[in-house]
């Protein structure tokens, strides 16, 4: 418990002295936390702040804790946020039921903070690497779309190349060989130069769409 933690954690709880437990005791310890007191309020405030994993009461005014996960699960911008439930409740089915909603963890009240800081290490640690591979997954698409952009543009440029030494062994004796020779390589390089643009587009297309 002595070293520094980082991350963002969202606690969800009706009853104000677990809420502010918690508020005390992760922010000693390096997180940031944002808390919330019903469901509805937990929607808002993921609105504005994105956490790294959320601590959710199952009995809450307004909206409750399951109403809370489904709708978290079924948004794109939301479903991959970790879930650790709190709960009163040990009924092993509704357990199950939540598991299969998504969720990460499910912890039963009352509990040992000691026991919640290791479960919140467990999953942050496992949201971390899901993040690197996704990260790993985006990088070798980019690469690979890339390179099929960097084959075609050799292609063409070696095809272009060829054209203009066929022209040049046919055409090299004459003037107005030599005339049409000067112009094709000029509209050569003026290709060469706007495929070149299109590349760097293309891959600074890529770079931006996946967030690099």
């Amino acid at each position: 418990m002595k070293h520094q933690m980082e991350g963002k954690i969202l606690v969800a709880d009706d009853e104000r002295v677990n809420v502010e437990f918690f508020e005390v005791m992760l922010s000693k310890l390096g997180f940031s936390v944002v808390a919330a007191y019903d469901g509805e309020e937990v929607l808002k405030k993921l609105e504005e702040f994105r956490p790294d994993l959320i601590l959710l009461d199952l009995l809450m005014p307004r909206l409750n804790g399951l109403r809370v996960i489904e709708k978290l699960k079924k948004d794109d911008s939301t479903k991959d946020i970790p879930i650790i439930v709190l709960s009163a409740v040990s009924d092993v089915d509704k357990k199950v039921d939540l598991l299969e909603l998504g969720i990460d963890d499910y912890i039963i009240k009352p509990f040992n903070f000691i026991e919640i800081l290791a479960r919140i290490r467990s999953v942050l640690r496992s949201k971390a690497y899901r993040d690197e591979l996704c990260n790993n997954e985006k990088r070798i698409r980019v690469l690979k779309e890339f390179e099929e952009s960097l084959e075609s543009f050799f292609t063409d440029t070696c095809s272009d190349s060829r054209e203009i030494i066929e022209y040049i062994e046919k055409n090299r004796e004459t003037e107005a060989g030599g005339m049409k020779l000067l112009q094709k390589v000029i509209e050569r390089e003026e290709k060469l130069i706007h495929s070149v643009d299109n590349l760097r587009k293309r891959y600074t297309g890529l770079m931006s769409r996946e967030g690099y």
